[in-house]
């Protein structure tokens, strides 16, 4: 089992970035709606990943199940994730 969060993070002008954080292996992604990796942060530790997540994530962003959201607001295209 993985333990992968996926986020939609609304930006400015309505673009919305897909945010995947992985507590267990210490990563946290960062993608555009075209499907580029702006940021990639590997060997993070456990508790790093935890506090982005608090403090920035479940503020700014909504997590979603899955790899595909299910909400009418996905413009992510599936292929992506």
């Amino acid at each position: 089992m993985t333990s992968e969060h996926i986020w939609t993070w609304l930006r400015a002008k309505g673009k919305l970035f897909k945010v995947i954080s992985d507590p267990e292996n210490g990563i946290i992604e960062v993608i555009n709606e075209h499907g580029e990796i702006l940021i990639r942060k590997t060997n993070l530790t456990r508790r790093q990943v935890e506090l982005v997540e608090k403090n920035f994530l479940l503020t700014v962003a909504k997590k979603i199940n899955g790899r595909v959201q299910s909400s009418s607001r996905e413009h992510f295209d599936p292929s992506i994730a």
